[in-house]
């Protein structure tokens, strides 16, 4: 990245040829303008004081039960009601109350919040004068200053910095890393101070959407050729300027279309299967109500039939046959007395309860970090429960089962390995040949290392390391001097050695520490590996990359970068070198790489050493090059200059075609291998979740024997297993004759565990035919599952498949990189790790915690116990209801069905309120059935909650039978106390009157 055209989503992200963009004119918008400050205005409030009654009134009334007890309530106002309507108003009032006073608190603090980013003050340039205005006054066309350190208050263009036309950012707030990222001023801008910008300039940009890492437009500067702008000249709101003293930028997005309001906007909720199972629950029971409103209606007519003028002291005996209105004012009646069955305060006390869950797991010390002190986050409380349910789990690898903490270990140069250990490089072959070499190969091997990334550091630290060049001791010569002959871990003989005892990348800043800044630990690793063996990437200056070998400072100029994505799967720079040379670089996949490669002899070679680090687990990229004719690279950079700087399909096809041009017959160097060490426990945990019944997919976009090797140390996959391969198949005969091998293996008498091992290639096939019912039902029936080779799209896709099979099992997702979100919020259950690579993964997905293991305990012991708590819950609540319900339909029977109550009203009122309400939120948010120890060593426990075994209606018709029985039991030994024998001391009877 530098001041150079760029194609950051090169073959990926296509727009439709119909988007629509929109025009911004430079400094055209001033402070105040965009209708008194609204423009930028941000809002997440939900209410006014003029809108809080009725809008939260009707939001609460869109809730069945809440619907189902106002109209209660409304009949017990308009009819000659059995009970004092209160019985109704107070409690409905309470929770409607109740409820709205949280709903305001939580809308007041988000005002608060509001007027605090609303208010703060900005500096914008307008015809040459600077003023400060509130951030709501900056519209489209702003020219906004930013100081160090400042927030940026809308999605601004970058056109002018302080120094060499770059401004390092943070987008901590944006997607939790806290790395810094450069931005570049387009290159006919370097150099410009803000008053003697161009006039005149228009910037065209696309309407807003809400991917991060996707911006296209373009800048026309009166004069001069249109400029395309990218991600890398994109300041986007929330983000915090770092290491430059100003910057300038011309707003484009503001208020709700900036990238961080629409990432801020409330997705579709996540339902649980206890939600379901209550949803079914209410409804039999509201059928339970209807009938015996029915049948007592028929009762109370047969028995005035049958007795006329018997119940004179009841008023006046029904006509017959009814009138409507009798019809009515009974039928009413009953419903008053029986609706209690129907518990009223379920969802307030489930909310409650939920709440209380996710406190807990935020609290708990075993869910800690203790490197980082982070705890635990439940990013929604909604699916607490659902932790006990997960069948099927799928796992991301490099970050999730691994420490995502790369350490250079290998690499292979034109068919010759050499491995690091202990700060030196070995090499196998003889010290002639290697002397050799190493003036052509290694050296350039390892400065391309240094020139093909997209690492950073700060302008401070590169001017601090460019005046203590000199302290580099030359280590290439010592390279020469030192002939040891060191036999290496793999028995590698006349093991020559490169000494790295140079400059150290953990050293202080007064010793001359190199602080690289990356979001990906692959390159920095593989920069601070060729800074080891001394050639150190020493920073940018303006265009230049700088790099500092031996005691001397090398200048490339930077023309080109291709960047990665995950469809390309390589990156490539184009370079010129002091004496005019013009290269490029490429590293990636050796999927993606070799193809493009022409030195067929090497290839075969470094194909087998990718395989060898592989089979040791090492993450392995191939490294190519080519040297561009200069007449070539002119013919290329004029078609780049005639495409249309829209950033339609067309174009970026057209784009796409062009960088073609120059990613072709590229000679391929070598590959380099970096290891992802193990997460602690991370065999235990998965030995342990397999033993509690769930089935685990791992889904990597690493090389098959890559993830084999790790699966295998992490004890996903056994060595003793039987294993089938669905590989590189792209042809539907072939795939259709691997699926009935698969089948016929797990539906073998013999079965025992199968493991399944599929790549990107065979994934996509299935995926985009008719095979995925076939692949399902063999996969389900697998031990254990490896994808590999999978792009971020693939996984999501995978999820879904198995989410929406004939058995419909709960599914999880746990991954650590922005690249496993679309995976994890597809599943029904979404875990995040908080990366090295940034926290969008946490944030985005329902649980966040630091560490793999940590998943043991959510599942087996949170997940056990807030399943069954809220089951106990459930079941407790529909319990009691019907209880105190069935008391009153007792007594009908001795009240001739006259409509009368046996309790009292105050009684009625408060007991879903506080008599029962309050023991049941107790119990479900105390109980422990089994203690966490016992969960954790006992994993099969988990299966006697899982499947949804306790909201079945065998376990939900058990309670209502204990309920029936109960108030039997009650009403009976009631009646039985209170008989009209029973004669208190002044001589009147206990009974009801």
């Amino acid at each position: 990245m530098g001041n150079k055209p760029s194609c950051p989503m090169y073959g990926t992200n296509k727009v439709s040829a119909a988007a629509e963009t929109r025009v911004v004119e430079v400094g055209a918008a001033g402070a105040g303008a965009g209708g008194a400050g609204k423009d930028n205005k941000i809002k997440t409030s939900k209410y006014t004081l003029l809108t809080f009654l009725p809008k939260n009134l009707a939001e609460q009334f869109r809730r069945i039960v809440n619907f189902y007890f106002l109209i209660v309530t409304v009949i017990a106002i308009v009819i000659d009601s059995p009970v004092s309507p209160y019985t109704s108003i107070a409690p409905l009032s309470f929770m409607v109350l109740v409820t709205a006073l949280k709903q305001g608190y939580e809308d007041w603090l988000r005002h608060k919040a509001d007027n605090q980013v609303n208010k703060q003050i900005v500096e914008i340039i307008h015809k040459g004068a600077v003023r400060e205005v509130a951030t709501a006054a900056v519209a489209p066309g702003s020219l906004v200053r930013v100081r160090r350190g400042g927030a940026v208050p809308a999605d601004l263009v970058l056109l002018c910095a302080a120094g060499d036309g770059r401004c390092h950012v943070t987008t901590a707030n944006l997607d939790g890393e806290t790395n810094l990222k450069t931005l570049r001023v387009p290159p006919p801008l370097v150099g410009y101070t803000p008053d003697i910008l161009p006039q005149g300039m228009r910037i065209e940009v696309p309407n807003p959407v809400a991917d991060l890492y996707t911006f296209y437009g373009r800048l026309e500067i009166p004069g001069r050729d249109t400029q395309r702008l990218s991600t890398d000249n994109l300041m986007l709101r929330g983000s915090r300027v770092k290491n430059t003293e100003w910057a300038i930028g011309c707003a484009v997005y503001t208020g709700e279309e900036t990238k961080l309001a629409l990432n801020s906007r409330y997705t579709a909720n996540k339902f649980s299967s206890c939600e379901l199972a209550v949803n079914s629950f209410l409804g039999f029971f509201i059928i339970m109500l209807c009938l015996e409103i029915v049948i007592s209606y028929a009762l109370k007519i047969r028995f005035e039939l049958k007795n006329p003028g018997h119940q004179s002291y009841l008023g006046p005996q029904t006509a017959w046959p009814p009138t409507p209105s009798a019809v009515m004012q009974d039928l009413f009646s009953f419903l008053l007395l029986y609706y209690y069955i129907i518990p009223m305060s379920l969802y307030v006390t489930i909310e409650l309860y939920k709440f209380i869950g996710a406190l807990f797991i935020g609290w708990d010390e075993d869910l800690r970090c203790k490197e980082t002190g982070r705890y635990a986050v439940a990013n929604t409380s909604d699916l607490n429960e659902e932790l006990g349910q997960i069948e099927v789990l799928f796992s991301d690898k490099t970050g999730t089962l691994t420490k995502n903490l790369m350490v250079f270990k290998a690499c292979s140069i034109n068919g010759h390995i050499y491995e690091e250990r202990d700060n030196k490089l070995y090499e196998t072959c003889g010290f002639e040949e290697a002397e050799d070499m190493f003036k052509t190969d290694i050296k350039f091997f390892f400065t391309i290392l240094a020139l093909c990334h997209s690492v950073q550091i700060s302008n401070e630290e590169m001017k601090r390391l460019s005046a203590k060049l000199s302290l580099r001791s030359n280590q290439l010569i010592s390279f020469f001097q030192k002939k040891s002959k060191i036999m290496s871990a793999n028995g590698f003989a006349n093991g020559n050695t490169i000494s790295t005892n140079g400059i150290s990348n953990n050293e202080n800043s007064s010793t001359g520490k190199v602080e690289y800044q990356a979001s990906s630990p692959d390159e920095k690793a593989l920069v601070e590996a060729a800074d080891r063996f001394g050639i150190t990437f020493l920073g940018e200056d303006g265009n230049n990359l700088v790099l500092g070998i031996a005691d001397e400072t090398e200048l490339y100029e930077r023309l080109q970068v291709i960047e990665f994505t995950s469809e390309r799967k390589r990156m490539s720079v184009v370079l010129k070198d002091k004496d005019g040379k013009i290269w490029l670089f490429c590293k990636g996949a050796e999927s993606s790489v070799l193809p493009l490669c022409r030195n067929n002899e090497v290839i075969d070679i470094t194909n087998r050493d990718i395989t060898t680090f592989a089979n040791k687990g090492l993450r392995t990229l191939a490294i190519a090059y080519r040297e561009i004719p200069q007449e070539e690279y002119d013919i290329v950079t004029d078609g780049l200059k005639r495409v249309d700087a829209r950033q339609d399909a067309a174009s970026l096809q057209q784009v796409s075609s062009q960088y073609r041009l120059l990613e072709r017959e590229l000679t391929l160097l070598g590959a380099t291998a970096v290891e992802d060490c193990l997460q602690e426990d991370v065999a235990d945990t998965l030995a342990s979740l397999r033993r509690a019944g769930l089935r685990i997919w791992v889904l990597t976009g690493d090389k098959v024997e890559t993830a084999i090797n790790v699966a295998q140390s992490c004890a996903h996959i056994s060595e003793n297993d039987t294993r089938i391969y669905l590989i590189n198949i792209e042809d539907d005969t072939k795939l259709q004759a691997q699926l009935d091998e698969c089948k016929q293996t797990v539906n073998a008498p013999d079965y025992r565990d199968v493991t399944l091992i599929v790549d990107g290639t065979s994934m996509a096939q299935i995926l985009d035919t008719t095979y995925a019912p076939q692949f399902v039902d063999i996969s389900l029936k697998c031990h254990a599952v490896l994808c590999c080779r999978l792009s971020p799209i693939q996984k999501a896709k995978i999820v879904r498949l198995i989410k929406h099979s004939p058995s419909r099992p709960i599914t999880a997702a746990i991954g650590d990189g922005a690249n496993d979100i679309s995976m994890i919020q597809e599943a029904h259950v979404g875990f995040g790790i908080f990366g090295k690579e940034g926290h969008q993964a946490a944030r985005s997905a329902d649980f966040g915690f630091t560490k793999f293991s940590m998943i043991k305990k959510i599942i087996l012991v949170m997940g056990h116990w807030y399943y069954q708590r809220l089951a106990t819950l459930i079941h407790y609540f529909f319990y009691k209801n019907l209880v105190f319900g069935n008391l009153m339909l007792f007594y009908q029977f001795h009240s001739a069905f006259s409509t009368q109550s046996i309790f009292d009203s105050m009684y009625l009122t408060l007991y879903n309120l506080v008599f029962s309400s309050v023991p049941c939120l107790v119990l479900s948010v105390t109980e422990q059935r089994w203690p966490p120890e016992l969960l954790m060593k006992q994993p099969s426990y988990y299966k006697t909650v899982s499947r949804n075994r306790l909201m079945t209606w065998r376990c939900f018709g058990s309670w209502c039978g204990a309920a029936v029985y109960h108030s039997l039991l009650v009403y009976a030994l009631s009646m039985l106390a209170f008989r009209h024998l029973v004669v208190s001391a002044d001589g009147k009877t206990i009974d009801l009157w």
